[in-house]
């Protein structure tokens, strides 16, 4: 399924702004040396409402610190994050709640975000429950929800664990609609699928990207998903964005080394899973 949003003009808002954003932890411990380590510097990029993002780059360049950052997960040294024209405020402030709850993550692992003791409806309500909502107005809420990802209701009483690993990644997508997202962070969130489920939830994603005007930030080292999905890209390395044009442009023609490898591996990787489809059959 091809991305049917229209093309990226002057004219598509902003919803995200990430400028010059730098993050430092302090590796050791007690009785070692306690080591300042750069996770990010100086990271740059802008979200479109609507538009897919592609955050890409090799291990350990900084990805999923920004996408923390950007969820209230933690909280930059320096920089700016503005989300719909306000800057997000520190972790654990009581205005931090208002904004987030319209910025929700989808991991790598669904159980990360899926309770694995609680059923598919104590997980999908949990959001909900959280922000006061009363028990008819969850369950109907998240009777819509799963009939949005293509769950039956009548699933909702089975435990998460009794779901496949595909049927778990829609029901944690379900679960961030229930608060009304205008952005969804995808931080490998297809990676640890097969490649039929792995197509078959990014035709769900662009579907409810198309229904409800949502933008993606889309974290991937996948550069075939994110040529399908993704309308820009910002391609990082050893904390800082390197390269940031529009995925067309930067896929036919990257400038910076880092992206030059990384379409290199990928080419490389599909040529090798083609050979090995051609050897097998």
């Amino acid at each position: 399924m091809a991305n049917s949003l229209p093309a990226t003009n002057e004219e598509t808002h902003v919803l995200l702004r990430v400028d010059a954003l730098s993050k430092t932890y302090i590796s050791g411990g007690r009785f070692s040396t306690r080591t300042p380590v750069a996770a990010v510097k100086q990271a740059s990029f802008e979200i479109g409402v609507g538009r897919t993002l592609a955050l890409v780059g090799p291990s350990g360049c900084g990805k999923s610190t920004v996408a923390r950052c950007v969820a209230g997960f933690e909280q930059p040294d320096s920089g700016l994050i503005l989300f719909d024209g306000k800057a997000i405020p520190p972790p654990r402030m009581q205005e931090l709640l208002p904004i987030t709850s319209k910025i929700q993550m989808i991991f790598q692992d669904a159980v990360t975000s899926l309770n694995p003791r609680f059923s598919a409806a104590e997980a999908i309500e949990e959001p909900l429950l959280i922000r006061g909502f009363q028990p008819p107005e969850r369950k109907n809420i998240a009777q819509a929800a799963v009939r949005e990802v293509a769950l039956s209701p009548a699933s909702l009483d089975r435990p998460i664990t009794h779901f496949s690993g595909g049927q778990q990644q829609r029901l944690a997508i379900a679960r961030a609609l229930t608060t009304r997202p205008k952005l969804l962070i995808l931080d490998e969130a297809l990676s640890g699928l097969d490649l039929s489920t792995q197509a078959q939830i990014a035709n769900l994603l662009l579907d409810l990207q198309h229904k409800h005007n949502l933008s993606y930030l889309l974290i991937s080292h996948d550069l075939t998903l994110v040529a399908r999905m993704a309308d820009s890209i910002a391609v990082m390395a050893e904390g800082r964005t390197v390269e940031n044009a529009s995925a067309q442009e930067l896929l036919a023609d990257p400038q910076h080394e880092e992206a030059k490898k990384l379409i290199a591996l990928s080419r490389a990787r599909e040529a090798g899973i083609m050979l090995k489809a051609a050897t097998s059959a």
